[in-house]
Parts: C-alpha cells; structure tokens; sequence
C-alpha cells in the first residue's frame, strides 16, 4: 500500500463562458465500470446537456487513464480533463464535465482553456486529500478507563469509529500511526490491562492544507 492523492469529495461547480454552461462534476471511482455509473448519474442530474466529456485516472499507479470527447472536435475537452488529473498527480478520480451549448462557438483553443477550467475549479472545490495507508484495531478495556484513553486518542489524532459496551467498552480505532507505537502507548496508558486486536489494513484520508 503506497500513499497517493485524489479529491475529498464529489461535487459540482458551473462556469459559463459566451453563454455556454461548463458543469464540472467530480467522482472517486476504483474501477473502470463505475464511470459508466457515474455518467448516467450526471445525465440523470443535467438532462438534455450537448455534451457530457470526462477524463480519469484509475488505480493507485495512475495506469488505467480514459477519456472522451463526446462529440466535441477531437482532444478538445477528454483529453485537457485528463491533462489537469495527471498534472495534480490523482488517482482513483473521475471528472466529468457537462456542457450545456450556448449558441457561440468557442473554437480549439477556446474549448480546451474552457473543459480545463471547469475541471480545475471542481477539483478545487472538491479539495484534494493524501490517502495514507493505515490499519484498524478493536481495544477493549475498563469502563474507568474509557475517558482518558478517549482523550488520549484524540490528541494523538487517532479516528474513534464506533464505540460499544458490554462487561466491558470495546473501541475500534483507524490510525496511520505505526501499529507497534500504538499498541505501546495504549497498554502504557492502561497499565497493560488492555485487549488490543489488530483488523484490516486501509487508508485514511488527510485534507492537504491550501
């Protein structure tokens, strides 16, 4: 598992250029067929558009790379998505851009500055997030123990998903700090009256500043 970038969330962001509509719309997809899915997502959002282009970059070595024209003049509005993904070195993101004719003919070069700026402002609304390889863990201890190793996980910045009690409080964790570090400070800080159960393996999202 290796570190990579791709956007915080989905979201959509229109520009309009000589009365043209320019929808950016942005997706996080792990797999080649879920652009099809997200395509019918921005036609069932945005009927009747000209034309629904995207780019994509899919798999954490950025190999799998697509895009279309749909219709507009070849390597005009696919190809410059694309550019601004591999220029910002995303991965697992999908833009797609919905244009809605407004009756002026932009040209070229008009059409490529306008699919790149409606690409770059979605992305930046949508915020781009390091993915950092992590692990889950289960800790399981006292009732009297549960405030301060509650706080203590917060101030080390370790995420608390869900908390449980039963004879005893059961804390699962998410945390990109290395598993033998944590697991030290834990029994350090429960004087070793602590279960503490490794899960699965997985990545967590850090919003990098602007």
């Amino acid at each position: 598992m290796k570190t990579y970038l791709t956007v915080g969330s989905q979201a959509a962001h229109e520009i309009v250029i000589n009365k043209s509509r320019f929808i950016g719309l942005t997706f996080c997809v792990e797999a080649e067929s879920e652009i099809a899915q997200c395509l019918e997502m921005a036609r069932a959002e945005y009927p009747a558009a000209t034309h629904y282009c995207y780019g994509a970059v899919i798999g954490q070595d950025g190999l799998i790379q697509r895009f279309s024209d749909d219709g507009e003049p070849g390597g005009t509005a696919g190809m410059p998505i694309l550019q601004v993904l591999i220029q910002k070195e995303l991965r697992n993101v999908l833009v797609v851009v919905v244009r809605y004719f407004g009756g002026i003919k932009l040209g070229a070069g008009g059409l490529v500055r306008a699919y790149t700026k409606a690409a770059v402002e979605a992305i930046d609304k949508a915020g781009i997030v390091e993915m950092v390889p992590g692990s889950k863990g289960l800790l399981t201890l006292a009732y009297t123990q549960l405030g301060s190793v509650e706080y203590l996980l917060r101030q080390w910045g370790i995420g608390i998903e869900d908390i449980s009690y039963s004879d005893r409080v059961s804390i699962r964790v998410a945390t990109d700090m290395p598993w033998d570090e944590l697991c030290g400070r834990i029994r350090d800080a429960c004087s070793g009256n602590v279960e503490i159960k490794r899960l699965e393996d997985t990545y967590l999202a850090k919003r990098l500043q602007p």
